[in-house]
């Protein structure tokens, strides 16, 4: 009687291989398995302090040690007039002379480090909060598309301004990031301050023609009612008209020269007046950015004042949009931030007498919606090129995950949320626990708070 025949598995050289290489590959991608441990993050409870963020975006990289974590040497220009405002807080004070007489509202982080030391890919970071990737950069939304997502439901019927707006933007390394897999509707509103044309207002002479072609515009989309391209546009086109049709909405873009003056005539100082008026308007809009451009000083950063030029514009811009919000009661609900994308390299100036690009270190500033001021939080070593102490419960540098992590919980929105049904399939997380080289489990600054 013939023996039935075990099955006997077989491992062709071809599969030894191929398993072998998985194997490897495997081993060395341990540390990458340990999220999956954890089947549900961390129960988080937004604060809910804040209704609306202004992000002062520092392009180009401002230097720690010539600004907010000023260090002294011979390379410091004596006429930086270099002041302790208050114990354990010096500031260069002739460049931040209004600042230093705010800072009972500001809390100074000098314990920041960034994942990027190049201009596109930290600033998109920056914006994003996530690594720059070729195939997910079109899918991946902005921090301020996420926020006008996840707030659509507070919108009521009379608000005209758009949720996210966003102010002096160019092209290139420092152009604004939009809505990636979000509704059109979430995109930014761009707005060029220095152009001071801010009149969407519809004249009385022009609503005929204008309300005509609306009803042409509304006659050819509905030809294309399934296509998201048009629905997205057909979402855009409404909060334009909304806003164009409302009778709030000149007061809010108009400045008077005098105002103008007070916040220093510069396309800043308007940016950071016009978000003083959309703040105090409570017509909808929940995240400004604002671009300040220029600190990307790698040559002569001393020479005919450029440094001195900038820190000047932001002080008058930031210290008045200070005053006028807390003057108004909005700034305990409106939380400010203040950053680059990176810092500067510390010490003597380069050969070409200015400073190169530095992620190991530099400082972030902070105001409103609680946040107790007149503080400093981390520090750096002797000539600022590296962080000495972190300054905060986490025990590591703090990143703009932390930073987001902070803005989502003062609107009241939990970081911790995913988006599963994007183009590529891929699970969006607001922000993700791992950067590109480590786990950092990311959250809110609570220090912060007090």
């Amino acid at each position: 009687m013939t023996q039935p025949r075990t099955y006997s598995p077989q491992l062709t050289r071809r599969q030894l291989f191929q398993i072998g290489s998985v194997a490897v590959s495997g081993f060395f991608l341990r540390p990458m398995l340990k999220p999956l441990n954890v089947f549900a993050k961390d129960k988080v409870s937004p604060r809910g302090t804040a209704d609306c963020c202004i992000f002062i975006n520092l392009s180009g990289g401002a230097s720690q040690v010539d600004t907010f974590d000023i260090k002294e040497g011979r390379w410091t220009p004596p006429d930086f007039d270099i002041r302790t405002i208050s114990p354990g807080i010096r500031l260069p004070y002739a460049l931040f002379p209004m600042l230093s007489q705010q800072m009972k509202h500001l809390v100074l982080i000098r314990s920041m480090q960034a994942w990027e030391n190049e201009h596109i890919r930290a600033q998109y970071y920056l914006q994003a909060i996530h690594s720059p990737s070729p195939s997910r950069m079109k899918e991946i939304p902005s921090l301020g598309s996420v926020i006008a997502y996840e707030l659509h439901g507070r919108r009521s019927q009379s608000d005209y301004l758009p949720p996210f707006v966003a102010m002096n933007f160019t092209s290139g390394a420092f152009k604004v990031i939009r809505e990636g897999c979000l509704d059109g509707v979430n995109g930014p509103l761009a707005v060029n301050a220095a152009s001071g044309n801010f009149d969407f207002v519809v004249q009385q002479a022009d609503a005929e023609r204008f309300n005509r072609r609306w009803e042409i515009l509304q006659k050819f989309n509905s030809l294309y009612r399934e296509d998201k391209f048009f629905e997205d546009a057909r979402a855009y086109y409404r909060g334009a008209r909304a806003m164009m049709e409302s009778s709030g909405i000149r007061k809010v873009l108009t400045l008077k020269d005098e105002e103008r003056k007070r916040y220093g005539s510069s396309p800043l100082g308007d940016a950071c007046a016009l978000a003083r008026n959309m703040v105090q308007a409570k017509a909808g809009t929940r995240f400004i950015m604002i671009s300040q451009p220029g600190w990307d000083l790698h040559v002569k950063a001393y020479e005919k004042g450029a440094q001195t030029k900038l820190a000047r514009e932001l002080d008058t811009a930031f210290a008045n949009l200070l005053l006028d919000l807390d003057a108004g009661g909005q700034l305990n609900r409106t939380l400010i931030c203040c950053l680059g994308e990176f810092g500067r390299t510390p010490g003597e100036l380069t050969v070409n007498q200015g400073r190169d690009h530095h992620k190991a270190a530099f400082t972030g500033v902070f105001a409103g919606a609680g946040i107790q001021g007149g503080r400093v939080m981390g520090a750096t070593d002797a000539i600022g090129g590296q962080i000495s102490d972190f300054g905060w419960h986490k025990k590591r540098p703090v990143y703009v995950e932390d930073v987001a992590a902070t803005i989502y919980s003062t609107l009241g929105i939990d970081w911790t949320k995913t988006i599963a049904n994007t183009p590529s399939g891929r699970v969006f997380e607001y922000i993700e626990d791992q950067s590109g080289t480590e786990f950092i489990f990311p959250g809110e600054i609570a220090e912060l708070f007090g």
